[in-house]
């Protein structure tokens, strides 16, 4: 048994919804820029290797390699075969899907390809800060023809996971294949991994008679998002598509308020179809109950 195998026994639970936002976030990007022609079922995850291929992925192969920085560090490729990135091209170029088949792209589908694998790979890279609630910078490297899947992971850095699952383009039955590199798919599992309880707390005997008669009274936890002082004169001029530009980076953390005091820092995560917050870093809770006497 291989190594990433022996991950997938441990971690395949963990990384399954992982993979299938990955690949959905792929196709979804797919879809918006060919014209709503793509479509895709159900996925799976399988350690990669010649073996394990895709049935419907046949010879020859197109991979857009895409490289991922911060804490899901690694590289990964969206692969399908010729016939179906002809096809995204077209489409995505207002046309039709050609007919026959080719050895490798023209110089306008390769172009076409490469805009295709980069908006894939950021809508990936959005799908993965969302639901890790983690630092991950994508960049698509380089657009590779392939005879086989062999090579392959000498753009990924060894063993692999492969992500795939049948679908279609237009009126053809293909198969999307992520490619992911067996370090990044860890990497990505241990950001999943849910935040170690804090060792100490407050002891309810402990707290003041004043305070432990408020205890079960309802407080609003208010998340912040950012926040800039703005004149009247400008509040009055807002309308519907105002754009405001706050000063605070996308990539930083939130803040967390109980009664209007900052109490913790934290990241925003999907929970199903709902937004939340990790929790990244929170005061100590004796000063939190002292603020908010």
């Amino acid at each position: 048994m291989s190594e990433t195998e022996e991950f997938l026994k441990e971690s395949g639970e963990a990384l399954q919804p992982i993979a299938g936002e990955m690949l959905r976030a792929a196709t979804g990007s797919l879809n918006t820029l060919c014209g709503k022609a793509v479509s895709c079922g159900e996925h799976s995850v399988v350690a990669g290797g010649k073996d394990s291929a895709p049935a419907g992925l046949s010879a020859p192969l197109v991979a857009g390699i895409v490289e991922v920085t911060g804490d899901v560090s690694g590289s990964f490729a969206l692969v399908v075969d010729v016939p179906t990135a002809r096809a995204l091209a077209a489409l995505m170029l207002g046309g039709e899907p050609p007919a026959g088949e080719a050895e490798a792209l023209e110089p306008d589908e390769s172009d076409a390809f490469k805009e295709l694998g980069s908006n894939a790979a950021s809508s990936i890279g959005a799908a993965l800060r969302s639901t890790l609630s983690c630092e991950a910078g994508v960049s698509l490297k380089s657009i590779e023809p392939l005879k086989d899947l062999e090579k392959l992971p000498d753009f990924l850095g060894g063993e692999m996971v492969f992500v795939s699952a049948e679908g279609k383009v237009g009126e053809r039955q293909t198969t999307i294949l992520l490619a992911c590199g067996s370090e990044m798919c860890r990497a990505a599992v241990k950001a999943a991994a849910p935040a170690e309880e804090p060792a100490e707390t407050v002891a309810q005997e402990e707290l003041p008679l004043n305070i432990k008669r408020i205890l079960k009274i309802p407080v609003p936890l208010i998340v912040v998002l950012a926040e800039k002082p703005l004149v009247f004169k400008r509040v009055l001029e807002i309308t519907e598509g105002t754009v405001i530009e706050f000063e605070k980076k996308s990539t930083e953390p939130l803040s967390l308020l109980v009664n209007d005091r900052k109490i913790a820092l934290g990241r925003v995560v999907k929970v199903g179809e709902r937004f939340g917050l990790r929790l990244e870093e929170i005061g100590d809770p004796e000063d939190i109950v002292r603020n908010l006497q």
